[in-house]
């Protein structure tokens, strides 16, 4: 499956289920699907989270504009524990673009 690594590993099961029962046209739609490469997230959320580019790419807009704006205010604690959740949320948004094409 080429989505294993795109998407959360609790959930590769409801997607092989959903593949599975979806019909062949949907494959289409599927691959043509914009999913977010999780480990480029990550290493965005690394180098450049401070300034909230990690969830400008996800399209969490909001948050990254508030991130760019107050992120600095918590000393870099929020930038730090965000790391972790950009790179959660990247593969949440590609399960929920992959199951809404299908």
């Amino acid at each position: 499956m080429q989505y294993k690594e795109l998407v959360p590993q609790d959930k590769i099961a409801i997607l092989k289920n959903a593949l599975n029962n979806a019909n062949d046209s949907s494959y289409d739609n599927v691959s043509m699907a914009k999913t977010y490469n999780p480990t480029t997230v990550l290493l965005c959320s690394i180098f450049l989270g401070g300034i909230g580019v990690d969830r400008f790419i996800i399209g969490d807009v909001g948050l990254g504009i508030a991130k760019l704006l107050f992120g600095w205010i918590t000393l870099g604690i929020w930038p730090l524990i965000d790391i972790f959740f950009s790179y959660k949320k990247a593969k949440e948004k590609n399960l929920q673009t992959i199951l809404s094409s299908l």
